[in-house]
């Protein structure tokens, strides 16, 4: 089972995209492989020293926690159909090294939302997603008391990429960026040849930030319902 983690020796800061490894984490040990922009950035560091001043540790930077804006009116209002944005964000990329306890990305999480109240006071919810097809189920957000909404929200099917003489896979995203389109009909009308699978639609997942009497009024103005975790 692995023991828990030793949270006296986790440090969490807001640091930025340049901060030192903070970029190269997310850009090549994060299953993405890509930046998001994210208006929050927390490091996750690991206390090697025994000092009790921060600025005489000796800190190793083990993880990353990205925060953002959802992309589009649509992702937002899907959520609430008065909302606006600023009501919204978004934990875009989690990636924390192994061997440092089995609790610690859930202790991460909580922490980070705890500062996301200080660091952006607007935000009412935070939203995330659980990806199938990288084996995500969201055993994180259910271990942090997130609300679980299902897979079933969104639009139509989409679709997964992948050029001739490639063996990697491009999301529906990236190759929207390539090409100006990403529909099966427009991908394969511009290369005939390209190979594609349908994508398993991730699990959605919310967390209030707001005070408990605006929860329960947000809750029951939700578009689609809470369901029980699966």
């Amino acid at each position: 089972m692995g023991e828990y983690c030793d949270i006296s020796k986790v440090v969490i800061a807001k640091v930025g995209k340049d901060t030192p490894g903070v970029y190269n984490i997310i850009t090549k040990k994060h299953y993405a492989k890509t930046w998001t922009a994210s208006q929050f950035v927390y490091g996750i560091y690991w206390d090697m020293g025994e000092s009790s001043f921060f600025e005489d540790r000796d800190l190793k930077l083990i993880g990353v926690a990205l925060y953002g804006h959802a992309v589009g009116a649509r992702a937002v209002k899907s959520i609430v159909e008065d909302f606006e944005q600023h009501d919204v964000i978004e934990l875009k990329r989690l990636w924390i090294e192994d061997g440092y306890g089995k609790n610690i990305e859930s202790y991460c999480v909580s922490q980070t939302l705890k500062m996301l109240k200080t660091d952006a006071p607007q935000v009412k919810v935070v939203v995330s997603y659980a990806d199938p097809g990288e084996n995500h189920k969201g055993i994180i957000y259910r271990a942090t008391n997130w609300l679980y909404q299902g897979s079933e929200i969104g639009g139509g099917d989409s679709y997964m990429y992948q050029y001739p003489n490639s063996d990697v896979w491009l999301s529906d995203r990236a190759m929207s960026d390539r090409l100006g389109t990403n529909g099966l009909r427009g991908v394969l009308k511009i290369i005939p040849d390209m190979k594609y699978k349908r994508k398993l639609r991730k699990y959605r997942y919310l967390y209030f930030l707001c005070s408990k009497k605006l929860k329960k009024q947000l809750i029951k103005k939700l578009k689609h319902p809470l369901l029980d975790y699966e």
